[in-house]
């Protein structure tokens, strides 16, 4: 069954249409990868989806409750029950710059959920070694690489204890260098079978991590199907001439 289940999305930024009526399904375990020209609407998708940005239409329904029906979106009540479920991590990690990095961590948990600090502080400990920065629980952001950062920001996410975990191109802010170490974290959340969807532009990570490979292009789905499905063997022409430009 289902966990996520987005139907008929429409977007519009004025007169610009970037969503014309995308539907996906999303399987508990499932790891998604969106993939796509830049301007094909993947990133807007994945924001519509915890109404980062409001749909103009569509029905999108997260573990049996309804987040919008025909673009009318639940009242502030349900919303906010249904997106403490839903983690997200940014092209631009977007941590706290005034707090440490394990306060970034422990900040959701505690207001949002009302942890208590000593066992918001223990689980953050424990994702932090999971990400490879147990060292670093007293940094701050400025005084970490890119890649180090964006790991505190999936840290930061996951402390949420999510039940679906949006990536919004992790990487595209990182040199080739820092890229792989991000990536790792997410190989490793994929093989704990963490429900994922990913936004990105790393082909060879949507080959050996995707359960799914979607491509979008001017907002609408154009192919879907399995890594090598799509990544191998495209059937329909747009992708392939996306797939011969990003992999030369």
């Amino acid at each position: 069954m289902a966990i996520l289940e987005a139907k008929n999305i429409c977007k519009n930024f004025g007169k610009l249409e970037v969503l014309r009526g995308i539907d996906i399904e999303v399987n508990r375990g499932e790891v998604v990868a969106i993939i796509g020209p830049s301007g094909s609407g993947k990133s807007t998708f994945l924001r519509c989806l915890n109404k980062l940005e409001q749909i103009n239409d569509g029905t999108i329904i997260f573990d049996g409750e309804v987040i919008a029906e025909n673009g009318v979106y639940a009242n502030d009540k349900v919303l906010r029950k249904i997106f403490k479920k839903m983690g997200m991590v940014f092209q631009n990690f977007n941590l706290f710059p005034q707090k440490s990095v394990i306060e970034n961590i422990i900040e959701a948990p505690l207001i949002v959920k009302k942890e208590k600090k000593e066992d918001a502080i223990t689980h953050a400990r424990k994702l932090l070694n999971e990400v490879g920065l147990s060292d670093k629980e007293n940094a701050y952001p400025c005084q970490l690489s890119g890649g180090q950062q964006q790991r505190v920001a999936i840290a930061r996410a996951l402390a949420m204890n999510p039940e679906i975990m949006l990536f919004d191109e992790p990487t595209s802010a990182l040199d080739p260098e820092l890229t792989g170490e991000v990536l790792a974290v997410m190989r490793k959340l994929a093989a704990e079978k963490n429900t994922m969807i990913v936004v990105t532009h790393e082909m060879g990570f949507a080959r050996e991590v995707a359960s799914r490979v979607i491509f979008m292009d001017n907002g609408v789905i154009v192919e879907e199907g399995t890594p090598d499905e799509v990544l191998s063997n495209p059937k329909n022409e747009r992708t392939k001439q996306f797939l011969n430009r990003v992999l030369k």
